[in-house]
């Protein structure tokens, strides 16, 4: 039987620094559903002082729930911002986790602190708010054709998206987080912000799978169509917080 030739590189960025107990979860969520359909899968963990090169990378992943690291992960990022924007403008898709959804945006205010200027990747401002989101949350995704993005949130800011970002989802059940509008997260090109901290590509796998396929997109500059899992599992937590709320 002939080698599938297809390869994908995941850049999982600073997970010494950021890296929360799902945040490993979702870059072996996207591993193994490459591989299993014999797509040759590798992790490239990047840290500290690390130089990115943004031709190097198929899927770029950040998350982390320790903002007093985001000053020194802020200060890793800002080293590599050109090559990140790169990426980022040519579609390469990328997951922004929690943290690392903050760091994407225009800038960040934790509580009685001063405002810092993130990647400016997401067209969105993140400030403390006066209150807790936290339980599961779920609502329509229109990229995924209107189909449910499902998950748990524990946070206590407000992002602001502004002309240049699109929302993630359009919230049913739950807080979100944008402002006054009842959405979640935010996009723009390939690169998606959430503050869902859940195994969300594990608990989504249509979502997970949507980040494979413009992986490949972008990579072999075709569309390639992705064989069928059996996902039983996966569905199964996927509903079990819709049917909890």
């Amino acid at each position: 039987m002939p080698r599938n030739p297809l390869k994908l590189k995941i850049a999982y960025l600073y997970p010494d620094v950021l890296e929360s107990n799902c945040d490993r979860a979702n870059v072996e969520t996207f591993y193994y559903r490459a591989n299993w359909r014999g797509i040759d899968v590798s992790v490239h963990e990047i840290f500290g002082n690390d130089k990115i090169q943004s031709a190097r990378y198929d899927f770029y992943y950040i998350g982390g729930s320790n903002t007093q690291a985001l000053s020194l992960a802020l200060k890793y990022l800002q080293q590599n911002e050109d090559e990140l924007r790169i990426a980022a403008y040519s579609s390469v898709p990328m997951l922004a986790v929690n943290c690392g959804y903050m760091l994407f945006g225009n800038f960040y205010q934790l509580h009685n602190q001063v405002k810092m200027e993130g990647l400016q990747i997401l067209d969105v401002d993140s400030i403390a708010g006066k209150s807790r989101h936290f339980g599961n949350i779920y609502g329509n995704c229109p990229f995924l054709r209107n189909r449910i993005i499902a998950g748990f949130e524990n946070h206590s800011m407000i992002t602001y998206l502004k002309s240049g970002a699109g929302h993630f989802f359009t919230v049913k059940s739950g807080l979100g987080n944008n402002g006054k509008d009842k959405t979640e997260g935010a996009r723009f090109k390939n690169v998606i912000g959430t503050y869902l901290i859940s195994p969300i590509l594990a608990q989504n796998p249509h979502f997970c799978d949507f980040l494979i396929a413009k992986a490949l997109r972008v990579k072999y500059r075709c569309k390639i169509p992705l064989t069928k899992l059996t996902d039983d599992i996966e569905w199964y937590s996927h509903n079990y917080i819709i049917d909890s709320k």
